[in-house]
């Protein structure tokens, strides 16, 4: 399979990239940890974001460690793209929490409903077992509003041109195609009877500084309280 590159955009809600040099956001949001670690949140939606980045530090820094050949090695490829997808749908949600501080604590309970729709799903499933492991989901929850899908949530936020964000959800879908085992040669070589297919690897490296980016915004900028 062909692999080509998928250059990250370097805007995102009301928060920008700053400077020419990319590869320096993780390296602050690292500066920061200490702090991060031990800072006690006095709202649920402050502790989401805190768990949230100390997670995405230890993803993004696997990554950052582990795969040195993403864009030459399918294996590479797939497993760190399988990893980057499980830091990307939180990251639109606190994108879409933190965009409007007026906004912020309805546009987390909005999330937090969809946590609970999602969990009484599961909870509800009738071939689950085991499920004197999980906390009993309240009845009511099944009767929720629904929040925003992903792509309505990221259609909400403009850059600082003004721009929609929709494009940010091809990051998450094709990491997402990924992650579902849907990206292997064969598969595509079987479809479209030619070898090699094209399919995009995301340049990580700049999807990582571009997450890293936000949330040293968010932190930095008074959003936290």
């Amino acid at each position: 399979m062909q692999l080509t590159t998928l250059r990250a955009a370097a805007d995102a809600g009301r928060y920008r990239l700053q400077g020419e040099i990319v590869a320096q956001y993780f390296q602050q949001l690292q500066i920061e940890m200490p702090q991060i670690k031990t800072y006690v949140s006095r709202h649920q939606r402050d502790a989401f974001f805190i768990q949230e980045v100390l997670r995405f530090h230890s993803v993004a820094g696997t990554i950052e460690q582990s795969f040195k050949n993403i864009g030459t090695n399918i294996d590479e490829r797939i497993m760190s793209h399988i990893l980057v997808r499980s830091l990307i749908e939180n990251y639109f949600k606190i994108l879409y929490i933190y965009d409007d501080h007026t906004k912020s604590q309805a546009r987390f309970d909005e999330c937090v409903n969809g946590f609970k729709i999602q969990y009484a799903k599961l909870y509800n499933d009738n071939w689950l077992p085991n499920k004197n492991q999980l906390e009993p989901a309240d009845p009511t929850w099944r009767s929720l509003n629904s929040p925003l899908d992903l792509n309505s949530m990221i259609a909400t936020l403009m850059n600082i041109h003004g721009n929609r964000l929709s494009y940010l959800y091809f990051v998450y879908r094709i990491s997402s195609f990924d992650t579902h085992g849907n990206s292997l040669e064969a598969l595509f070589n079987a479809s479209f009877n030619k070898t090699p297919c094209s399919f995009p690897v995301l340049k990580l490296e700049q999807v990582t500084e571009l997450i890293a980016n936000q949330y040293l915004v968010i932190w930095n900028n008074g959003n936290i309280t």
